[in-house]
């Protein structure tokens, strides 16, 4: 994900993920940053979740370990 990598690389990185919703197979775009902005195009309405993990505490060696 961007936000990862632009963290590690102090940049600031943006990705578009195409996709299709699960339920009705109609195409979705969303727009994520590296300050984990996004945008949903084509008028849908996702549900989106941001894991909110404070990294100063973290003590596994990833965000995977630690869920």
């Amino acid at each position: 994900m961007p936000f990862v990598q632009g963290h590690l690389w102090k940049m600031s990185l943006a990705v578009t993920i195409t996709t299709v919703c699960a339920h009705c197979a109609r195409p979705m775009h969303l727009e994520v940053d590296s300050e984990l902005h996004y945008r949903v195009a084509d008028g849908a309405e996702p549900l989106i979740a941001v894991p909110l993990v404070d990294f100063e505490k973290l003590k596994d060696p990833s965000i995977i370990h630690a869920f």
